[in-house]
């Protein structure tokens, strides 16, 4: 079982954060809940739907996923079904809301957030 931090588009919801800030964010994140991070995850430029998180996980079988926000998680539908259904047993953790959590009923409340 793998944790990964992954880096999305620099548009996050209302932050523009570019992919080093990221970095230092998820990595200070990591350091702070004493959290061994493994990979790193890039996905694509203007991409939101964490497609390339979603191929890893089936590859390497992510325990735990560090994104820093909500607002990186998908918000067309069929992504979302896609998350929901291929990741509700990994733990995600967003680094700005401080906050973590399991299953599909904590992703659907992010993503409503």
């Amino acid at each position: 079982m793998t944790i990964a931090i992954v880096n999305t588009d620099m548009n996050i919801g209302p932050f523009k954060i570019p992919g080093n800030g990221q970095n230092m964010i998820l990595n200070n994140y990591a350091e702070r809940n004493k959290i061994i991070v493994e990979e790193i995850i890039p996905e694509p430029f203007l991409s939101n739907a964490l497609a390339t998180t979603q191929w890893m996980h089936k590859k390497k079988k992510l325990k735990k996923v560090i994104l820093c926000s909500i607002h990186q998680l998908p918000q067309d539908q069929n992504r979302i079904n896609d998350l929901l259904n291929s990741m509700e047993n990994v733990e995600f953790h967003f680094a700005l809301e401080n906050i973590f959590g399991t299953g599909k009923q904590f992703l659907q409340d992010c993503i409503k957030e």
